[in-house]
């Protein structure tokens, strides 16, 4: 009875939504690029996954070693059984061949015996009538009328499973284990994140750059800019910050014939070992573009080694990620950076990460622009990023933006670089590095070096005492304040934020405003830690029977978020706890969890909450 409620649910629920990647026809990126994107995985953080119910808007895939799982359900939760690898599981966003749960019964039937119901989610249908995907379903007797009989011979010819699904196993011969527990030794196998189980065989990332180690390398904290505090913002007026991740990759070169020809100054948050593009120091065009980089005036900053979200793995492996990086930098250009991006914009104190990047002399810089362009990879879809970058350089209320784009989407780099650009000049302003709009003008201040020695320690201090800052803000905000954010705050990042950063120099009282919440300290400022005021407690929205469905408090686009993921899994529990006759009852509720992801967009520029959205 549970799996036909289920069915039944998940038929309601997913009516007319799709998860499938975009695809043109010649008119397209090169070969491989949008397989090259979509392994860009972001590993979930929550154990949420796909793009409805509770994985809505975030993307996240499961793997098997940081979540309960590798399969993504049809309701955004990371698993590894057949409620989770069988029907409806996100194939886009983990494995869907990962369960040995043996038949139950809740188990789905099939076969001529069982009124010739068919396996979904590639199953297999066994000789008994039962759904799975082990040899004991998929071998002899395998009714291949009703499901499919290939999983078990889905194996490489290197041989061998592995990982959690499969007791643990460890690949052996310089092999690779992949998110779907098989051993091999092509990118598939091999790339990472998103391809290789880490401590299962080999992986990409776990190559080391060669020469001396940077790790034990005295790291003074030079230069004004904050090390302790998020940046998002700029110091400098009429300008934008122009910035590229995860490069260098195919388009790099041409994106750097562009900006050379607008005479414009970029920064290039460079990954050193990632998706299967091979090692920055060794492998061609890649040192060569970035001594480029160097000496057309760009600024080069680290985006790790292999681009793993740092708040989700261990301190050890965090320090690794970095340090590696920066022994590829030095290899190729003599010295690494000061300034550093978060994979995914994810760097939490709670995690450790904070600490970490403090302890190897970091600025932790984000953005208050999104161009969108790696949601909008095609010839199709990149007007919608032209419309926003056209939209935020329109506004008359805010003075300069630290923007983000990625120089492995190559409709960003040959299409809305040169409109973006277009438009900064149009407005009058210049296209800069994140260190000239944060102020810091002593280039040395950008790099360290092996040896580099002893210099001038920031004069930046953080303290819980009195603040002396001048602050930016919108006149036009909703929240009508200033939000003082300091160290003390634990700090997951959306992808716009409108919370404060605390940076290294003040703008005159007299400088135009913005509508971001910005605090700016002089060198001298210290920063107050904020009086946090508690959300109330949720009431119930909808009540069906003893079952409650609640809105989470929010008052942030992050908590928004998190309160719609939480929504659409309280629809679930509606479900599964009221019954299949109540399922209108329980539609009143999936109504308000659908339109709160769409309510969560306008945190940003006209604040949000619970209260405001109704409930």
């Amino acid at each position: 009875m549970k799996s036909f409620i289920l069915t039944l649910v998940t038929g309601f629920m997913l009516s007319g939504m799709g998860l499938a990647f975009p695809v043109e026809g010649t008119d397209s990126q090169d070969p491989g690029f949008l397989a090259f994107l979509s392994k860009r995985a972001i590993i979930s953080t929550d154990n949420t996954c796909g793009n409805s119910f509770a994985g809505a808007n975030n993307s996240y895939s499961c793997d098997a070693t940081v979540n309960t799982g590798g399969c993504c359900s049809a309701y955004g939760y990371c698993g590894n059984t057949t409620d989770y690898c069988g029907t409806g599981c996100q194939t886009a966003f983990g494995t869907c061949t990962g369960t040995t749960v043996q038949p139950s019964e809740n188990t789905f039937t099939c076969g001529a015996s069982n009124g010739g119901l068919s396996c979904t989610g590639g199953l297999c249908c066994s000789t008994s009538g039962y759904c799975g995907n082990t040899t004991d379903y998929c071998d002899v007797g395998c009714q291949s009328a009703f499901g499919t009989c290939t999983t078990a011979a889905a194996e490489p010819a290197t041989g061998g499973t592995c990982g959690p699904n499969f007791g643990g196993a460890t690949c052996g011969g310089n092999q690779c284990c992949s998110v779907s527990g098989y051993c091999g030794t092509t990118q598939d196998y091999c790339a990472d994140p998103g391809s290789c189980l880490l401590g299962y065989g080999r992986c990409d990332s776990d190559a080391t750059p060669a020469g001396a180690s940077t790790l034990d390398v005295a790291r003074p904290l030079i230069g004004p800019i904050t090390y302790t505090d998020d940046i998002y913002d700029c110091v400098q007026n009429n300008v934008v910050a122009l910035t590229y991740d995860d490069g260098p990759y195919n388009y790099t070169s041409d994106l750097l014939d562009i900006l050379k020809s607008y005479g414009y100054q970029a920064t290039f948050f460079i990954t050193g070992n990632n998706n299967g593009k091979g090692e920055i120091d060794n492998t061609a065009p890649y040192p060569s573009l970035i001594q480029r980089m160097i000496a057309e005036g760009h600024q080069v900053a680290s985006h790790t080694w292999s681009h793993y979200s740092l708040s989700n793995i261990s301190h050890d492996l965090r320090m690794q990620q970095m340090v590696k990086n920066e022994m590829a930098f030095n290899n190729i250009i003599g010295k690494w950076p000061t300034y550093m991006r978060p994979p995914y914009s994810d760097c939490t104190e709670a995690s450790g990460c904070w600490a970490d990047m403090q302890t190897l002399g970091y600025h932790r810089v984000y953005f208050d622009l999104d161009t969108q362009d790696y949601l909008n990879p095609l010839p199709s879809q990149i007007q919608n990023s032209k419309n926003i970058v056209q939209k935020a350089l329109a506004s008359t209320a805010v003075q300069d933006y630290l923007s983000i784009q990625h120089d492995i989407v190559q409709q960003s780099v040959g299409n809305l670089s040169t409109y973006y650009f277009d438009q900064i000049k149009a407005k009058g302003w210049k296209g800069v590095t994140v260190g000239d709009c944060l102020g810091d003008t002593d280039r040395t201040n950008w790099y360290r070096s092996l040896t580099s020695g002893s210099t001038t320690s920031s004069s930046v201090v953080v303290s819980s005492q009195s603040a002396s800052a001048s602050a930016k803000s919108s006149g036009t905000s909703a929240t009508g304040a200033t939000t003082a954010q300091s160290s003390a705050v634990s700090a997951t990042v959306t992808t716009l934020k409108s919370t404060s950063t605390a940076l290294s120099s003040a703008k005159s009282s007299t400088s135009s405003v913005k509508s971001s919440s910005t605090v700016k300290q002089s060198t001298s400022a210290t920063v107050v830690k904020p009086t946090i005021v508690p959300t109330p407690a949720a009431t119930c929205a909808v009540t069906v029977g003893k079952w409650c469905g609640k809105v989470t408090p929010f008052n942030t686009m992050l908590t928004c978020q998190k309160s719609a993921a939480a929504c659409y899994a309280d629809t679930l529990k509606c479900a599964t706890t009221a019954g299949w006759k109540n399922l209108t009852k329980c539609a009143a509720f999936t109504k308000i969890c659908e339109k709160l992801p769409l309510y969560c967009l306008q945190c940003v520029k006209a604040g949000c909450s619970n209260t405001a959205f109704g409930y």
